[in-house]
């Protein structure tokens, strides 16, 4: 590794080249590895030939299987005994066309199911295959009642048809495909009756021979369903069986909650199952079982497995059956009416299931991936330690831990789907670079050094949540960014550090330090003296043999497990904050882990110490300070043992890691529950959104919605219909020229900022409300849809435009605004002129004299101070935002900075701005009007006087959205 001398880290434009090489580093070992993975998986697919061949078992093999299957179920049974008063259930039975499904499930009935107080409804869906003789001919036998339906019903209406006739206080809903075995329905009882909380219970359902069928002829006999559960899949909060295609076996075997189980077998007091209104009819064959379920659950009550309730489910048989395209689109409508019902609300329920680690919604609970440098025992990054002691008490709560390091990860942009929570602790990630299969993995970056750095970079702004290590870094990214940082510091694992831990007599010294070097300047290096102190010293970390005046105390790099006994072999530790910690006021690791360990610490930190150790922590500025420091401190143990042990209560009570984890858990915990909204903007990319006036909309739009606690995700137009809105309950779409395609699982928003006439009818009628910026317009749509529409005016962020002279931008007459390759009227209607005129924008060049064009793009935070120093500043509007009255949002920025404006005629414009912008008709009267106000300039402070823009302001259209919303 090449070392690089401090002077050249400090020449102008090192920050930028290191970025670069990092860039490029970055890209390389992405790629290579995506590389290496296309190989890998060509060899694989090999393999998988292999593995898809059939799973061939022969008949004894089968016989045995099942028979074992059964032999294992009854060993468990604890068989519930019920007598002739035992509740009456009503067992529902839907059938078309499946005689040879009732003949397997309705042979040996009573035997098996050994509850002695049941009725049977089927309904019958006319079937064509002799279902109905049969079960006329069993009647006699079996207390069964059968409705005979002209026609195929839906699973729901079937089942709800039965509910109604049904004479039990329990119904039971069994598939017609079921082979049931001994005991079942006196389990699922036992377990019905257990608590008033019960809702729907349900079985445990396992494959049968699966040889012939084609998709799980590797399933014969192993466990199909334990209850259902859900994960995040292409933006979809995704059922799906728990212990599909496990081995089978018995083990526990005590019933569990879930949040759903499928109605195969689905057991419901009546009166539960009316109180919910039965199953959703909207639902077609799909979904309505979990919906059923889930309106138990949102009611109060807790759903149930019993793992003691053996079924062998045939689905797989019907299923395949099953392939057209009437089906195809079936499922696609039942998808979307799950997902516009309980998307939103499963993905907060989902994530805080994890969180809680209540295993209810999932199976696995939170995963957490640290991004750190490196890992390992030998490892010397504090961004590792930190990470493993805050890992550490994560786990504490039932999370699972990982870490993404620089140098040992292939490609540490690959982030596996377990993954819920990444924490970045070095501003060298990228985080748009992330590849995940997780569209709900929240991003949290913890900056404890290098804050510049950090805000640099155009990432930045993408994390979830953003945590500071004191109130002065907080403060200086809220103020860079306008981002919400939480304050968290350092801390310290007591567990690790504390003063039972034996010393080391190697290490034994008065004083000491602890630390690396990296070529970059730390002021102990000049503040320690030893040699004028009549006390031991000692110096640990890497690369301080550089120093020929601390050679001789240099005691060579420690391993982090061995820090605790390095404490406790000493008296204080020298704490060294350096230039890229001190001056936003973070506190090292080495401060908290010390004083945990019961020694006292002197700082160089004195803003740390002001801050985070409210003034208690000993300061040093100088060398001399520091000699003072340590003298009195080595001269008085009874001062010394006192400071420790102030120092020592104040860090173990407040500025544990435990305490920290915390901290996390409820900011995750508001996050998650907080409100979340998608800002789709139609730039075309990242590199260029700078100069869409859409992304400064957005921008504006997104600050005032997190002052209101609402989490805002902003997406460019090739990000519009892919799953990084996953997580979002609410889409704004900012329509311009590009249209969007509504997601079911959203409450859709479009804002109808400009170009009116490229928006159809059918398009506006995709979005459940409508606001458009022209009061006219409003008006003529909403006679023509069927959702809502109101007036929404375009507007201005008066923290961002207000007057703000700047001589740079001095101009009689300004132009702001791209061509398009368009030669804009107001331009054309004005040259040639001898006026002093400044165009700004991009595609001028050829169109108009070079003369006037003064610039491609004014940055927006400089808009304000182009707007206040013209004499006149010039706005037009497209041809269909002209006519239909869409105001530009020029005309509202430059108005809050006291320009005087003269734009073309647009509809409304006298109603809103009164006389502060004045129009012209053609081009002599658009240089009548210039000459006129040249002269008469004190026009332009009269007209600014008498308008109100109060009502104008992101935050109001805000609070517009957010009432509806609510």
């Amino acid at each position: 590794m090449v070392k690089i001398p401090p002077s050249v880290r400090k020449l102008k434009g090192f920050e930028e080249l290191r970025m670069f090489r990092n860039h490029i580093r970055d890209s390389y070992n992405s790629l290579k590895h995506r590389t290496v993975s296309k190989v890998k998986q060509l060899k694989e697919s090999r393999i998988m030939d292999f593995i898809k061949q059939d799973y061939k078992l022969t008949e004894s093999q089968k016989k045995e299987l099942y028979e074992s299957i059964i032999d294992q179920n009854f060993s468990n049974l604890e068989l519930m005994e019920f007598n002739n008063e035992a509740p009456l259930v009503s067992i529902i039975i839907i059938n078309r066309n499946g005689l040879k499904h009732l003949k397997r499930l309705l042979e040996d009935f009573t035997q098996k199911i050994q509850y002695p107080h049941f009725e049977i409804i089927v309904v019958d869906n006319d079937s064509s295959d002799g279902s109905i003789p049969f079960l006329e001919d069993i009647s006699g036998i079996l207390p069964l009642k059968i409705i005979k339906n002209k026609k195929n019903e839906s699973f729901s209406r079937s089942n709800n048809q039965a509910a109604e006739i049904a004479d039990g206080e329990y119904l039971l809903f069994l598939n017609n495909d079921i082979e049931p075995t001994y005991g079942w329905l006196n389990q699922m009882m036992n377990s019905a009756i257990q608590s008033s909380e019960v809702g729907a219970v349900g079985a445990k359902l396992v494959y049968p021979d699966c040889s012939g069928s084609r998709y799980n002829r590797r399933n014969s006999f192993k466990i199909q369903h334990t209850g259902i559960a859900f994960r995040e899949e292409n933006g979809f909060i995704k059922p799906y069986n728990i212990g599909n295609g496990d081995v089978f076996q018995v083990k526990g075997e005590l019933d569990e909650p879930r949040a759903a189980v499928t109605a195969a077998a689905l057991l419901i007091s009546k009166d539960k199952y009316f109180q919910v209104d039965g199953l959703d009819e909207g639902f077609v064959y799909g979904y309505e079982d979990v919906d059923f379920c889930l309106k138990l659950l949102k009611k109060g009550y807790k759903n149930i497995y019993c793992p003691k309730a053996l079924l062998f489910h045939y689905e797989f048989g019907t299923q395949e059956a099953d392939k057209n395209h009437e089906v195809k689109q079936r499922r696609l409508s039942n998808r979307e009416l799950f997902q516009e019902r309980w998307g939103r609300w499963l993905r907060r329920e989902l994530l805080m299931d994890k969180l809680n680690c209540n295993q209810l919604y999932s199976e696995k609970p939170l995963k957490v991936a640290f991004v750190v440098t490196e890992t390992g025992e030998n490892s010397s990054a504090g961004d590792y330690f930190t990470a493993l002691s805050l890992g550490k008490s994560f786990k504490k709560f039932g999370w699972e831990i990982d870490f993404i390091s620089r140098t040992e990860s292939k490609d540490w942009y690959e982030v596996a789907p377990d993954v819920d929570v990444l924490v970045s602790l070095l501003d060298a990630y990228d985080i748009r670079k992330i590849r995940s299969e997780n569209n709900l993995l929240i991003k949290l970056a913890w900056p404890r050094n290098w804050l510049s750095r950090w805000i640099s970079h155009p990432d930045f702004m993408d994390f979830d949540l953003v945590m500071a290590t004191s109130e002065t870094a907080c403060r200086y990214i809220e103020e860079k960014t306008g981002m919400k940082t939480d304050l968290l510091p350092l801390a310290t694992d007591p567990e690790t550090f504390n003063p039972l831990i034996a010393g080391n007599k190697e290490w034994e010294c008065d004083y000491c330090f602890t630390g690396s070097y990296w070529k970059d300047p730390r002021e102990i290096v000049d503040m320690l003296d030893p040699e004028s102190l009549p006390y031991t010293f000692k110096l640990f970390g890497k690369n301080w043999d550089e120093f020929e005046k601390l050679k001789d105390y240099y005691g060579g790099f420690v391993n982090y497990h061995d820090i605790p006994r390095v404490y406790r072999s000493t008296r204080i530790v020298v704490d060294d904050a350096n230039r890229v910690t001190k001056e936003y006021g973070s506190v090292n690791s080495r401060v908290f882990d010390a004083i945990a360990s019961g020694v006292l610490v002197v700082t160089n930190g004195d803003l740390g110490a002001e801050e985070t150790f409210k003034g208690i922590l000993p300061v040093y500025k100088s060398k001399d300070e520091l000699k003072e420091l340590l003298e009195f401190y080595l001269s008085h143990d009874e001062g010394r043992k006192a400071k420790i042990e102030e120092l020592q209560e104040f860090v173990l009570s407040q500025h544990t890691y435990d305490q920290r984890a915390e901290k996390i858990k409820s900011c995750l915990e508001s996050y998650i529950l907080k409100k979340k909204m998608a800002i789709k903007i139609p730039a075309p990319n990242w590199d260029e959104v700078e100069e869409w006036g859409d992304y400064h909309l957005a921008l504006g739009l997104k600050k005032e919605l997190e002052r209101k606690d609402c989490d805002v995700v902003l997406q460019v137009l090739p990000e519009w219909d892919g799953d990084g809105d996953a997580r979002c309950d609410i889409v704004l779409v900012l329509r311009g020229l590009s249209r969007y395609q509504p997601k079911p699982q959203h409450f859709n928003i479009m804002w109808n900022i400009s170009h009116p006439d490229g928006v159809l009818i059918e398009e506006y009628n995709q979005y459940q409300h409508v606001f458009i910026a022209s009061q006219y317009w409003a008006e003529e749509i909403a006679q023509k849809v069927d959702v809502p529409v109101e007036a929404m005016l375009q507007c201005t962020d008066p923290e961002l435009f207000y007057p703000d002279p700047d001589d740079r931008y001095k101009h009689d007459l300004l132009f702001v605004g791209n061509s398009r390759g368009v030669y804009r009227r107001i331009i054309k209607d004005l040259l040639p002129t001898e006026e002093d005129l400044a165009v700004y924008g991009a595609g001028w060049e050829g169109l108009i004299d070079k003369k006037y064009i003064k610039g491609e793009h004014i940055p927006n935070k400089e808009l304000r101070k182009a707007y206040s120093s013209c004499k006149i500043l010039l706005c037009d509007h497209w041809d269909d935002m002209r006519d239909k009255g869409f105001l530009s949002n020029r005309l509202f920025d430059a108005s809050a900075c006291g320009a005087f404006i003269i734009s073309d005629k647009v509809k409304g414009v006298e109603d809103v701005f009164e006389d502060t912008v004045v129009t012209y008709g053609d081009s002599d009267d658009l240089q009548s009007l210039i000459n006129y106000y040249l002269v008469n300039y004190e026009k332009k402070e009269e007209s600014f006087e008498r308008t109100d823009f109060s009502n104008f302001t992101f935050e109001k259209r805000i609070e517009l959205i957010l009432q509806l919303i609510d």
